[in-house]
């Protein structure tokens, strides 16, 4: 009976991490590309069964059987998590334009926040690694057949950025960062498995390939991105730096720099030709900031709403003309910025909210293990460099949102206190237990 036993538990656990690997696939952008393929349903598809394989996990595997189901389950030490995305959720649906998407946004951001806390609890670090490179390995792989098979939709055409490598991505800087993630993750379980004198050739072979995959990009700031995640994994080991401080510092500081000082050396740098608005983002910036001191200041347009809804985005594009910048005039996507994204989508409040979370989460910097404490920083390095220009923690199961909320929940549980239950909702309905005869 024993081994009967531990037979349908190795089963289960072969399940859960399989459905875990495919969840991962999907929030790195798989299918992506593909659809151009085999049809833009299979995206639908493929999303709606990570998402339900989600709340599979969360709900069922909490029980000693199938019928105990985990609706609900809120610990203390996570209370700063549930804060943002419950804000984000609540302010959302009093400002959007269309409650029906928005509440599959917010529910869809609140199941990957369960999800990752559920991960962080379930599994270790060193298997958490493991497993989103397992994901990672796969989305390479399909990667590389998809350029090889279909290299009119892998290779971008544009003026400027010819041949350039957009694999599964829209754009060559998508790519590029989607690889940065993937080459960060595969440096810290390359120095997990070098303290555990585990020298395996597949994890390097990984490591090559993603590092070819990015030059083909062609993305500079992909590159400079990876460089410094990986400086600081190796290089902030004997100092606690404080992430979340640096995380905020960084972000601000950045941006201000960008707003007032980048104006004053533009004629010298279009002297030198170079160009003067980081290639058009600096014009970007400056309308967001004009259209939300105008509007929903606090509240911002919902969570991902801001570039669906017509209003909001007309009021963006009459900053430019339509016959001297026109590509600026027609721009439906990202601010290419995370704390102006964040401000359009939850205003003031919301991003209040998110700053406090990262402040929080890592408040105690000597209560992370030395393997916590160098995950937490490479990934919040990549995350802090790539959301200066790009388009970051804008999506609600993207693989930079499980990233954030991974770091995080590390964060959390380590300077947290043991844990105790905030609510719990279960359904334990069993049928009743057949009684002896004679009773």
């Amino acid at each position: 009976m024993s081994t009967l036993n531990s037979q349908r538990k190795l089963e289960t656990e072969i399940f859960f991490e399989l459905a875990i690997i495919y969840s991962l696939l999907v929030s790195l952008g798989f299918p992506g590309n593909l659809t151009k393929v085999v049809g833009e349903s299979m995206e639908t598809i493929l999303e709606y069964g990570a998402f339900a394989l989600e709340l599979v996990l969360i709900m069922f595997s909490s029980g000693g059987s199938w019928q105990d189901i985990e609706l609900l389950h809120l610990d203390k030490k996570y209370w700063v998590m549930y804060l943002f995305v419950f804000s984000c959720f609540g302010i959302s649906m009093l400002v959007t334009f269309d409650k029906k998407a928005q509440i599959i946004t917010c529910v869809r951001l609140v199941v990957t926040m369960m999800f990752v806390i559920w991960l962080q609890e379930r599994y270790s670090l060193f298997e958490i690694m493991q497993m989103v490179c397992i994901a990672q390995a796969a989305f390479v792989l399909i990667t590389v057949f998809f350029i090889l098979l279909f290299p009119g939709y892998g290779f971008s055409d544009e003026e400027g950025q010819a041949h350039a490598l957009v694999g599964l991505y829209q754009t060559k800087n998508a790519c590029g960062t989607e690889l940065d993630f993937g080459i960060v993750m595969t440096v810290l379980l390359l120095h997990e498995k070098r303290k555990l004198a585990k020298r395996e050739l597949k994890w390097w072979m990984l490591l090559f390939v993603q590092l070819i995959l990015l030059l083909m990009c062609q993305a500079t700031g992909a590159i400079i991105t990876v460089v410094f995640a990986i400086l600081a994994i190796f290089l902030l080991k004997p100092v606690r730096v404080p992430l979340g401080l640096m995380y905020i510092t960084v972000n601000v500081v950045f941006l201000f720099c960008m707003l007032t000082l980048m104006p004053l050396f533009e004629d010298m740098l279009v002297a030198m030709g170079k160009d003067a608005t980081l290639t058009g983002r600096i014009p970007i910036w400056r309308r967001v900031i004009d259209v939300m001191m105008a509007n929903r200041t606090l509240t911002g347009f919902g969570y991902g709403m801001f570039w669906r809804d017509p209003t909001a985005l007309l009021k963006f594009q009459t900053g430019f003309s339509m016959r001297k910048n026109p590509f600026m005039a027609s721009l439906t996507t990202g601010a290419h910025n995370v704390i102006l994204e964040t401000w359009l989508n939850s205003g003031l409040l919301g991003l209040s909210a998110f700053f406090f979370m990262m402040l929080y989460a890592f408040r105690d910097m000597n209560s992370l293990r030395e393997d916590q404490y160098r995950f937490c920083t490479g990934i919040m390095t990549f995350l802090t460099i790539n959301g200066l220009t790009e388009r970051c923690l804008g999506g609600n199961f993207d693989y930079r949102v499980v990233a954030c909320f991974l770091a995080v929940a590390v964060g959390c549980h380590a300077a947290g206190t043991r844990s105790q239950t905030l609510v719990t909702i279960r359904n334990t309905a069993r049928p009743p237990k057949k009684q002896p005869d004679n009773a």
